[in-house]
């Protein structure tokens, strides 16, 4: 019996559905989900790779694959409801308090337990002023002390019972709080990891890492004791004003008449502190981007002798951090001596009218000290008001900052329609290739030319005039309009990345290198390959005599972005890297820009060996290069202007002749 499934989609405001047959539940790849819970029937939760505020319910299923399943279903569905222009409405933002309730939601147990001890700790709390009220009565009366040793007894034990409870609401709402950061860090990391160039390119590293740790601390200080805080006032501030009401509703009245300046005063403190808090964490992030800045790039700032000049900044950012920062705690200490002054007239207010009350014998004189009691414990939690609305603002607008990265669209697939997850063989087409970055005149215009299968071509012009565009393009780093660029046959927008970028040997022009050993720098395509194929790769590369040399040969560990090693070094390691994985597709962008003449040509005889019968497409500056492909594009402000082979682009006398000529003249220059 063939059943279908119906896969839920809720938003705020918005529900639709999808439904879907037993064969296309498998044929979908499975992917790492965040949560799944059995309930009622059917299964609910929120799929990684979802917008945080999208829901997933799944009826009719029984099993975690099909759940799986599915949330990589709503994976392509959210992107291409959410991204397409026609279904804008559902992209409303969403605010900040509901996206943080999205994380708290999946500990609702945890939460739940908590509330319940802080409950039960209220309770028990309450219960030990009417203890005392019970007590004094009692002596008032001329009752014998084993009575008053009874209520002595009694409010030893509610006190311990009181502490239990309350040191099990702090393991409930702090552990939760916890994960509630790891969630949050968790869903982050993984967003950034999807988002593409672009956004790297307009936003500071600093501020991201700012963001990544600060603002997320200061989530988790909200979602935990910041969670305690709030749920412990409440229900104090409730029990005691019930409690309060049981013993004289009158004088109850009377404690409160300070509550209206309280509360405009609250309402004045909360809209400081989110201006003030929110300004402090953006100066934090910017004094963070600074000092990663200067770290990063210390050779040219000792270069260049600009260590004062940067102190100097670094020191006025830093007094602007202080500004705020001091601003925001002078908000914030101003706020409790005030709540203590309300309070404070309260408390004078109920010793005059309570006073009258027991001189008067409305009120008995236990319970004038029950009242006092009461009124005291409403001190601490009118004092935590202060602290509990500050994190409370805090943390919402350190919400609303990561959701400014939430909300920037991630990298989608939704385009790919090729079947299949073997690896792309076959030439590389680029028809009508016209393409420009946000704000810019096109770096391309009109380009078309191929690449056969097994072939080498080179991409050669003057600075600027958009080779490394090209390589970017092809591995969709950048997104290319469609029908312009092709593998293999087949449009790069029709293939997922994944698929894509495994079928390509790709070697940006600036090499990057992680701070770990050459091994594994080396095989980070493909990490379990054997030690013989890593080795014949740096071979090729001519990497292998000095990896050799090195002290601890392959287990060197290179140092941030490979800094210890030289640009040359860098380059030939990405080169040994790309070789690895053996990708019938290589894209190597100006990977000679760093090594002298003589390793050039070492490096090229072994190269043409390990390229026979692979797809090369190489962009390059130097044409001994461009000399060895089989066929050669010029390119100039982004346009084809030449192509063929060296000996026919010579005889041309075009642009790739001057450029032969002046690269001559430089190397005859060289050699004197």
């Amino acid at each position: 019996m063939r059943r279908l499934y119906t896969l839920v989609f809720e938003l705020p405001g918005s529900v639709w559905d999808e439904r879907f047959s037993d064969a296309e539940w498998f044929l979908i790849r499975s992917r790492s989900f965040a949560q799944r819970r059995p309930r009622a029937g059917h299964w609910a939760g929120s799929c990684r790779g979802l917008p945080p505020h999208h829901r997933v319910t799944l009826t009719k299923l029984s099993s975690g694959k099909a759940w799986r399943a599915a949330c990589s279903a709503a994976r392509r569905e959210s992107d291409r409801k959410v991204h397409d222009p026609v279904r804008r409405r559902y992209t409303d933002r969403v605010s900040p308090a509901r996206r943080f309730l999205v994380y708290v939601r999946p500990y609702a147990p945890r939460y739940a337990a908590g509330i319940l001890c802080l409950a039960a700790a209220t309770c028990l709390s309450l219960a030990i002023p009417w203890q005392v009220k019970l007590a004094v009565d009692a002596l008032r009366a001329g009752t014998g002390t084993q009575v008053v040793a009874v209520y002595a007894a009694a409010i030893l034990a509610l006190a311990f019972l009181h502490g239990v409870a309350r040191l099990g609401s702090r393991f409930t709402m702090l552990g939760a709080g916890q994960w509630v950061e790891h969630d949050i860090r968790r869903d982050l990391y993984a967003h950034l990891e999807t988002l593409p160039p672009a956004f790297y390119q307009t936003h500071r590293t600093g501020d991201l890492m700012s963001r990544a740790t600060n603002d997320v601390s200061a989530l988790r200080a909200l979602a935990g004791f910041g969670g305690v805080m709030l749920v412990g006032t409440t229900f104090t501030f409730a029990g005691t004003l019930i409690a309060m009401s049981a013993i004289d509703p009158w004088l109850t009245l009377w404690a409160l008449a300070p509550s209206p300046a309280l509360v405009l005063l609250a309402r004045r403190f909360n809209h400081h502190v989110e201006t003030e808090s929110t300004a402090v964490q953006e100066q934090l992030g910017a004094l963070s981007a600074r000092v990663q800045e200067n770290l990063t790039g210390m050779t040219v700032v000792r270069a260049y002798t600009m260590e004062e000049r940067e102190i100097e900044a670094f020191g006025r950012l830093n007094a602007e951090y202080l500004m705020r920062s001091l601003r925001l705690a002078r908000t914030q200490a101003a706020f409790s001596p005030m709540l203590g002054l309300i309070s404070g007239l309260g408390g004078l207010i109920v010793l005059w009218v309570g006073g009258r009350a027991v001189v008067e014998g409305r009120i008995t004189l236990g319970a004038f000290v029950a009242f006092g009691g009461y009124l005291a414990h409403l001190a601490w939690p009118t004092i935590a008001l202060g602290w509990t609305l500050s994190n409370l603002k805090r943390g919402l607008a350190s919400m609303t900052r990561i959701a400014e990265i939430l909300d920037v669209p991630g990298a989608s697939d939704g385009e790919a329609t090729a079947t299949g997850s073997a690896p792309i063989r076959g030439g590389l087409e680029f028809r009508h290739l016209t393409f420009a970055y946000e704000g810019r005149r096109p770096a391309l215009e009109d380009v078309s030319f191929t690449v056969p299968e097994g072939r080498m071509v080179a991409v050669v012009g003057p600075t600027g005039s958009g080779k490394s565009t090209l390589g970017s393009l092809v591995t969709r780093l950048h997104e290319p309009p469609p029908g312009a660029v092709f593998v293999g046959g087949i449009d790069v927008r029709a293939l997922s990345r994944e698929r894509l970028r495994s079928s390509i040997g790709y070697v940006p022009q600036e090499a990057f290198l992680f701070s770990r050993s050459i091994r594994d720098n080396v095989a980070l395509g493909d990490e379990t390959a054997p030690e013989a194929r890593l080795h014949r790769a740096a071979e090729t590369a001519g990497l292998a005599p000095e990896i050799e040399g090195f002290p601890e040969g392959w287990s060197t560990v290179v140092g941030e972005r490979g800094l210890t090693l030289s640009g040359g070094q860098r380059q030939r390691a990405a080169l040994a890297r790309s070789l690895v994985p053996a990708p019938a597709v290589l894209v190597l962008d100006d990977v000679f820009a760093s090594v002298d003449a003589g390793k050039e040509a070492e490096i090229l005889s072994s190269l043409q060996g390990a390229v026979a019968g692979r797809t090369t497409l190489v962009m390059t500056h130097r044409l001994r290069v461009a000399q060895e492909a089989d066929r050669i594009v010029v390119l100039d402000e982004g346009r084809v202007v030449e192509e063929g082979a060296h000996a026919e682009l010579l005889e041309a006398g075009g642009l790739y002749a001057r450029l032969w000529r002046i690269q001559q003249i430089e190397q005859e220059l060289a050699n004197e």
